[in-house]
């Protein structure tokens, strides 16, 4: 722990920390729980580590997720004006009451557990060929090779995207997820304009002719559930971005989980009824999200005995409420598919509780189950001490999965 006393003030951002963040976040749980991170554009934020204090800020409506008052903060500290696209103001993670009221209410309607679950035998189905596609007898890559696309390719279908252009939706999830902000080569631009061009056309497409997808739930709603154009428009895209990459973190992180941990796998694999009962044990111990989306406040905001000014961003480090002893007193760094009440925060809480989290659990039960219904041997073909996640403030993606499957 003595590395952890004489943290950075980039403490956060560090490659050590994104490999191995624990025994960092339990230290400042412990000494300072809500504690500066500095940022390398001179920016600060507020980091909140302790689970109480964490679900306290996200029921609460002083810490703003208005993108606008994001941007506001922004234009102040570079000294210029700056707006969000359309595609990234008009959805439900961005904005509050009273804009984000009947925006929850439509997507509450069209976003049910009851939709999500009539997909799972076409979630097994593009699993299964995904599977198909992996090499056998060699190493295969289960991020790149089923993590990644599996999310994909299901909201694609979700939102009634025909099946020609799936490779598109992987190019451009692809694309947005590997963004840089130190590319000065336009590719983030131009794959915004390509995924707005063909969702909006899309979109007028199914306006005309009403299929079975969440697009069509959306445009043909009953009045007082309607969306705007611009609203489905940014829906769609908060769907593509944010659902992908947070989903592909979980099905990832839940694979090598269960890979490095037999035992548990094989029960699971025994008892097919126990998924949905560990899901959430797993999604606690995984921690596919980082921190949840950045918050300021609109007033001067007291949490976990810091008084945090008016205009400061916050962020909610969910990683660290998963292992807080406080909420999970019993042995919160292993994995224990028998742990009463696993209340995790991995979804959030709140108004801006994550409208996507019964289908992610969807996804990741048929992704992990069917792997290993399908390669009951699949082992991890490097050391799990090897294994390394991406640099992301919100996610926690590993870079690669390697396995060993046997045909």
């Amino acid at each position: 722990m003595t590395a952890t006393r004489t943290l950075s003030k980039f403490w956060m951002l560090t490659n050590e920390f994104t490999q191995n963040p624990y025994p960092v976040l339990e230290y400042v749980r412990r000494e300072c729980p809500v504690r500066e991170l500095a940022f390398p554009d001179g920016g600060r934020a507020f980091v909140v580590t302790r689970y109480e204090d964490a679900k306290a800020a996200l029921a609460d409506p002083r810490l703003s997720r208005d993108i606008y008052v994001h941007y506001r903060l922004m234009s102040e500290r570079t000294g210029r004006t700056m707006s969000p696209p359309p595609e990234e103001a008009n959805h439900l993670a961005n904005l509050e009451p009273p804009r984000h009221t009947p925006l929850r209410r439509a997507i509450s309607f069209a976003f049910t557990p009851r939709r999500a679950e009539a997909l799972r035998p076409r979630v097994e189905e593009i699993a299964d060929g995904l599977l198909d596609a992996l090499p056998t007898g060699t190493g295969a890559d289960l991020i790149a090779g089923y993590a990644d696309p599996l999310p994909v390719i299901t909201i694609a279908e979700l939102m009634g995207v025909p099946a020609d252009r799936w490779p598109d939706f992987l190019r451009w999830s692809a694309a947005l997820r590997t963004y840089s902000p130190t590319d000065g080569s336009g590719a983030l631009d131009r794959n915004i304009r390509e995924l707005s061009s063909y969702m909006s056309e899309l979109i007028a497409r199914k306006e005309r002719e009403r299929g079975d997808d969440l697009l069509s739930a959306l445009i043909h709603a009953d009045p007082e559930r309607r969306l705007t154009s611009t609203e489905i428009l940014s829906t769609g895209f908060a769907l593509m971005t944010g659902g992908n990459d947070t989903t592909a973190s979980l099905v990832g992180g839940v694979l090598a989980a269960l890979l490095t941990h037999p035992a548990e796998r094989e029960r699971l694999m025994a008892e097919p009824g126990r998924w949905g009962k560990s899901m959430d044990e797993l999604i606690r111990y995984v921690g596919p999200i980082s921190n949840a989306l950045q918050r300021v406040t609109t007033e001067p905001v007291e949490l976990g005995g810091v008084t945090i000014p008016a205009g400061e961003v916050v962020v909610i480090c969910v990683m660290s409420t998963n292992r807080d002893t406080s909420q999970f007193p019993d042995r919160p760094d292993e994995l224990d598919l028998d742990r009463p009440k696993p209340a995790h925060l991995s979804f959030g809480h709140g108004i801006h509780y994550c409208s996507g989290a019964h289908l992610a659990k969807v996804i990741t039960e048929i992704a992990a189950r069917r792997l290993f219904e399908r390669f009951p041997d699949a082992r991890l073909a490097v050391d799990p001490a090897r294994l390394e996640y991406q640099q992301n403030v919100v996610v926690r993606p590993l870079k690669a999965l390697p396995v060993l499957l046997r045909p």
